[in-house]
């Protein structure tokens, strides 16, 4: 496989720090994410999976995501599977395959993935010999429209579960048993929802008429549920991408679940009861993760972190602990309501560019309706305090299209946005705000289920409402495309008869559905045509008696609960908070292994006194190699690796000044991607004291492998930039298609011209660079040239000399020998 032909072959490597590769397993479990790499690398259910089943002897678990396009034309043309990183495992090689649905409009990447593992798509089609296809997440609780590709599903946490399953395949495997006898014993676990026992039927108008179960005492599955969170197993040493992804930090689940009740939330109530970690767990986690991933953000998730019993002492805590080493808070989901001056006050030394808050709804009333428990005054008072605590711009969220709105509600957005921005001036600053806007989608297990959508002309119509509205007020609008929210719709509460749809969609070319430079309505408006599905008709108001495609699975929630918040939505009647122990009666806690988890703070350890830097520095020059799959690292990327070595190895490294901190080391110059290394060199500043040949075993004790310390020394701190140092440096170019007598015959010739000019573009511009005079020396050696050059690419000067203007970088091997320094 060429990675140099990729956009980002980072995404491919594999051998990241803290990845696990074992050999031959008992079971392999490929964990697979239907999006790009830097995606699912940030979903941090796929991080304690990964850290559950590899804990467990004899099980391994191995990760796999979605090819870019780029990736996909590379496998076709190679006629390569899709297969997993640790292991280079093909997929139909696997003894399970566990998707994560997150999202409704990931579903073609699912299809498309076992297509390119080589693997049957329908469930039906897949003898013993394939791996099992199971699946788990948010989407899982309406699975209905993958429901003929997936084997099993696992409603609810997994945290317990993936371990049961995993274990059923493997004395399934070790029995002999068939794919018939594994699916009965995986139906006898809490949670597993196996779709082929289960046969829906249909009305003349296309409405469900039943849902057949066809195993007795199976006739529905209700989720599996995590009682205490605090004793879960976390990864305390996660896979550390070479690459920056989405969320590229420490990220610590506070707490699970939602008290609040917002009637438009599917995770408020497919996550309840609230469950939450002790103050003392997550200082643990914090501390180990740090340690283990040398990151330099912590972000503190929950659906709502505000509403964390502790939040302000802990914040308060983390904050005195480590912001002298320049570790920076996350707090990514607050609420109007809880945002106390104390949290305010330490929030605002976080390194952070926006404040975002969600009223949701621009009037009190339709708050009211959707249960959201903030009023106009609560949000303007909030803004205040915002601007006045040194914020300069607040993201605003709301949500088009919420039962029972009015144009007024949507008119009254702009209104309090305008508000929201004029606080700014009580606090003598010029405040921005910016508005971003989603269509509300109706979701299964919520009090909404039965509401209709509005349509694709409708949201349109309330988005150039607002844009008016909004550019009037000087204000910014961002929102999301309408035809997706469509299409999220119309899978969120589909059925089975979707499942051809997506096959046919997956065929014309749909991909990355979720990236809208990827997503192409027409494509999907055909496939539906060609099935004979209107996709308007899953977007209508269902009747309150209509069998709906997932009233088999049991979130916890009961139905009469979901019907009389409805009721309660149409007078605008509050529900309240059960965090306080008013039970709401909805159905999830047993009230003895199920139920609210609240901690109380308790007196935390003493903190250790961490020095500062106002040390003096020691300056550290180091030369590594960069070989293997290594050498597919940009240089963005390798700064990364160092960044977070020095910091994993417990290197004493000092830090730049300012607002965004950095590790103080430097690079010599960039070496092309694909090129073999033994001569990269770099400086790095350390606290006096330490030796170059303990920073070196340091760094060399956490290395991925391919990239090695080979040699260090401790030079003048005040000695000029190691760039500035180099003179020229040695290649070793191997061009495999050459002959050697002619190869000879050519550098002869190249080095008889006088200049070579070559141009190259970049970032629009053209530069001119002349070869011949960049050329120290050249020597022809059977197949391969020693070429000592100042400047220019491996790849120009193979193309020079060769006169092959169509070589390519994966038609050459370049080794970078020897760095030559300049003369004092």
């Amino acid at each position: 496989m060429n990675l140099l032909a990729v956009e980002k072959p980072a995404r491919y490597m594999g051998g990241e720090m803290g990845s696990i590769r074992k050999d031959a397993p008992d079971l392999r479990f490929a964990l697979a994410f239907p999006d790009v790499y830097e995606v699912g690398m940030s979903h941090l259910g796929l991080r304690i999976l990964y850290h559950i089943l590899n804990e467990v002897d004899g099980i391994a678990a191995e990760r796999v995501f979605a090819p870019w396009p780029d990736m996909e034309s590379q496998m076709l043309a190679s006629g390569l599977q899709l297969a997993t990183l640790e292991s280079a495992t093909p997929l139909s090689s696997c003894d399970i395959v566990g998707f994560t649905l997150q999202y409704e409009l990931s579903y073609t990447n699912i299809i498309n993935m076992l297509r390119l593992g080589d693997i049957p798509l329908l469930s039906s089609d897949r003898p013993d010999a394939f791996p099992l296809v199971v699946a788990g997440g948010p989407c899982a609780y309406n699975p209905e429209p993958l429901a003929p590709f997936i084997d099993a599903v696992l409603l609810g946490d997994g945290e317990e579960a993936v371990l049961e399953i995993a274990q059923a395949a493997r004395a399934a495997k070790m029995a002999g048993e068939n794919k018939a006898q594994l699916l009965e014993r995986l139906s006898a676990i809490q949670g597993v929802y196996v779709p082929a026992l289960f046969e829906p039927q249909y009305h003349q108008d296309g409405t469900i008429s039943g849902i057949t179960a066809l195993r007795a005492g199976y006739s529905s599955v209700r989720r599996r549920f995590l009682p205490d969170l605090d004793s879960a197993a976390y990864p305390g040493s996660p896979v550390v991408p070479f690459m920056k992804t989405v969320h590229d930090r420490v990220a610590i689940e506070i707490a699970r679940g939602c008290t609040r009740g917002c009637r438009f939330c599917q995770a408020g109530y497919i996550y309840r009861p609230l469950r939450e970690r002790s103050p003392e767990t997550i200082l643990k986690l914090v501390e180990e993760s740090l340690k283990a991933t040398g990151y330099d953000e912590v972000s503190l998730l929950s659906l709502s972190t505000g509403d964390y019993s502790c939040v302000a002492p802990l914040v308060t805590e983390l904050m005195a602990l480590y912001s002298e080493a320049r570790v920076a808070l996350s707090l990514p989901s607050l609420r109007v309501g809880t945002l106390t001056d104390e949290l305010i006050e330490e929030i605002k030394k976080v390194r952070k560019t926006g404040f975002t808050l969600a009223p949701e709804a621009g009037s009190d009333r339709l708050r009211r309706v959707i249960n959201k428990g903030i009023s106009e005054a609560d949000l303007i008072a909030g803004a205040a305090s915002i601007y006045k605590a040194g914020w300069r711009l607040i993201k605003l969220y709301f949500m088009i299209g919420l039962p029972g709105e009015t144009l007024e509600d949507v008119t009254q957005i702009s209104s309090l946005a305008r508000q929201v921005k004029d606080q700014a001036k009580g606090s003598g600053i010029s405040g921005d705000v910016n508005v971003a806007v989603s269509t509300f989608v109706p979701k299964a297990h919520t009090p909404f289920q039965w509401e209709p959508q509005i349509s694709i002309q409708e949201t349109m119509e309330l988005q150039y409402q607002l844009h008016c509205d909004l550019k009037k007020r000087k204000l910014r609008f961002k929102w999301q495309d309408a035809s997706l929210s469509f299409m999220e719709g119309v899978f969120a509460r589909g059925d089975r008869r979707l499942a051809p749809v997506i096959i046919r969609a997956v065929e014309l070319g749909c991909r990355f559905d979720g990236w809208g430079d990827h997503f192409s309505l027409e494509r999907w408006q055909q496939a539906f045509t060609e099935c004979g599905i209107q996709p308007e008709w899953y977007l209508r108001r269902r009747s309150l008696d209509e069998l709906l495609p997932w009233d088999h699975l049991d979130s916890g929630v009961t139905r009469d609960f979901l019907l009389a918040e409805r009721e309660r939505a149409i007078l605008e009647a509050a529900t309240k908070d059960c965090r306080d122990g008013s039970c709401t009666a909805c159905g999830v806690c047993d009230f003895t292994v199920v139920k609210n988890r609240i901690v109380e703070m308790v007196s935390l350890p003493p903190r250790p006194n961490i020095p500062s830097d106002n040390r003096s520095a020691a300056r550290i020059r180091l030369r590594f190699s960069k070989n293997g799959v290594m050498r597919y690292l940009s240089h963005l990327e390798l700064i990364t690796v160092f960044t977070r070595a020095v910091s994993r190895g417990g290197v004493p490294i000092l830090f730049s000044q300012g607002f965004h901190p950095h590790p103080r080391f430097s690079f010599g110059t960039a070496t092309s991607v694909g090129v073999d290394s033994e001569a990269e060199y770099m400086d790095m500043f350390v606290v006096s004291g330490i030796t170059a040949r303990e920073v070196q075993e340091l760094l060399n004790a956490v290395l991925p492998e391919g990239l090695r310390i080979l040699e260090s020394e401790e030079v003048d701190a005040k000695s000029s930039s190691i760039s500035t140092l180099i003179y020229a440096t040695l290649y070793k170019i191997t061009i495999a298609a050459a002959d050697p007598d002619e190869l000879s015959k050519q550098c002869v010739q190249f080095l008889a011209h006088s200049s070579f000019l070559i141009q190259r573009t970049k970032k629009g511009e053209t530069q001119t660079v002349d070869l011949r005079s960049e050329t120290v020396s050249l020597l022809a050696d059977g197949k391969s040239v020693l070429l000592v050059a100042k400047r220019g690419k491996p790849v120009e000067f193979a193309r020079a000399i060769t006169g092959d203007e169509a070589l390519m970088g994966d038609d050459i091997h370049v080794e970078k020998l020897e760095v030559i320094f300049a003369q004092p």
